[in-house]
């Protein structure tokens, strides 16, 4: 039988003795907090300092912070850019990614605008968003192609994509462009700027070495002119990046092919250009080299990709008057041999 003091029972007494405590023991919580409060808004008022309030203490960190806390590597691994040098037989290499992208588990990506490949700032910006955008619709590793100078994602805070490209013999390339434009007279294309004007007929009955010894402009080249040649497209967008034998233009493009480029392929070169892309980039191209001797040598031989015949005079006057544009394909041919030294058993 329970025991009541008056009217009131000892549960009843003993559940409001425990509530009492409890309010009692929060009330001294907040009067601390109100104590220590007051300290920081004294010592603010003395030191002039900003008040740090409970609020301010709980904030998520910034990006900019979390940024500082975790290593994001400049390249990223699951993006690939082929910003591809004209006339290099870089319709082929896209071909082959489009064939890989179903079989290695990417997206590949063909961007418009190749008609522009030297961009202003605004340009540039406009670019890196529609890459930044697309790789993040996509659920899939990207990869993408489009004629453009090298650009700098990380000058407008942006992760960089991995880059390649494909470049071949300047003096060839010279002797591919002359050729195609023979073929196809068109002055608004971008591949044939500075095409002839003299009529067709003329223009199909001359040679290169013609066109090149009766000094043509179409294929003559002269130092510090601007030109759509190979260096740009590792160099960037700065004006003297398109400079025929800019120094500056020369050292811009290996700093960034070293950095940004894990393989520049050559297309004399083309069976060791497959093995190192294959080696070096094995999510994206695995089994290049088996599509490419099986389903595309054959079927898809591009005949303006065979070796125009180039006289040994003419050949030597060109090398010497695209002297940068020389110095930079026997660089990254040596490069390339390199690599291909070491992943091949000796």
């Amino acid at each position: 039988m329970t025991q009541t003091v008056g009217r009131v029972s000892y549960p009843s007494v003993l559940l409001m003795t425990i509530l009492i405590s409890g309010v009692g023991t929060l009330l001294l919580i907040a009067q601390r907090h109100m104590k220590y409060d007051n300290i920081a808004v004294t010592k603010a008022t003395v030191t002039g300092l900003p008040v740090a309030t409970s609020s301010v203490r709980r904030v998520t960190k910034s990006l900019e912070e979390l940024r500082q806390n975790v290593k994001i590597p400049e390249l990223s691994d699951h993006v690939i850019f082929f910003n591809r040098v004209p006339k290099s037989g870089s319709e082929m290499l896209v071909l082959l990614l489009q064939w890989l992208q179903g079989v290695n588990g990417f997206r590949h990506i063909r961007l418009g605008g190749g008609d522009v490949r030297h961009l202003s700032r605004m340009q540039q910006e406009e670019l890196v968003e529609e890459v930044t955008r697309k790789v993040r619709d996509e659920a899939v590793p990207v990869t993408f192609d489009r004629h453009v100078y090298f650009l700098n994602f990380s000058q407008f805070d942006r992760q960089s994509p991995t880059y390649i490209n494909l470049v071949r013999d300047p003096v060839d390339k010279a002797a591919s462009r002359f050729y195609y434009a023979r073929a196809t007279p068109n002055p608004r294309n971008p591949d044939l700027r500075g095409a002839p004007t003299f009529k067709p007929k003329k223009f199909g009955a001359q040679s290169f070495d013609e066109c090149v010894h009766s000094g043509d402009p179409q294929c003559t080249f002269k130092t510090g002119k601007i030109y759509d040649l190979s260096i740009p497209y590792f160099c960037g967008h700065h004006g003297w990046c398109m400079e025929l034998n800019n120094q500056q233009a020369l050292e811009r493009a290996k700093a960034n092919v070293e950095r940004y480029f894990p393989v520049v392929g050559i297309l004399e070169e083309l069976n060791v250009t497959l093995a190192v892309l294959e080696n070096r980039l094995p999510y994206f191209f695995r089994g290049l080299q088996k599509t490419y001797f099986q389903d595309l040598m054959e079927p898809h031989h591009n005949s303006n990709r065979r070796r125009q015949h180039v006289s040994r005079a003419t050949r030597k006057y060109l090398e010497k008057a695209l002297e940068a544009e020389h110095k930079f394909y026997h660089w990254l041919r040596a490069r390339l041999l390199q690599q291909y030294g070491d992943v091949t058993p000796h």
